[in-house]
């Protein structure tokens, strides 16, 4: 019954999910949705800066934060923040 409640839960959120909002690429970052206006598409695990926001301020202080996207997409349907900029992976 649970794995059917997963399944029906899945199919909704895909019937809903959009992932470009007037041309723009939406994906997630720590359970908010973001708009994306660069020119190459952000994939899952990318790191990225988000803006400053008065929550964040008061947990990471005033500035841009980084975050991790973890979903393409979103079912939000409220307006989205641009993310700043993408951050560039680390030679490791």
């Amino acid at each position: 019954m649970e794995q059917r409640v997963k399944e029906l839960e899945e199919q909704l959120d895909n019937t809903k999910r959009v992932y470009e909002i007037d041309g723009h690429q939406v994906v997630d970052v720590g359970g908010y949705a973001y708009r994306w206006r660069g020119s190459e598409p952000l994939e899952v695990g990318d790191r990225v800066l988000l803006p400053e926001n008065y929550v964040s301020r008061m947990k990471n202080g005033p500035g841009p934060t980084m975050g991790v996207v973890s979903k393409l997409g979103t079912t939000y349907r409220g307006s989205l923040s641009d993310i700043s900029s993408r951050v560039p992976p680390t030679s490791e």
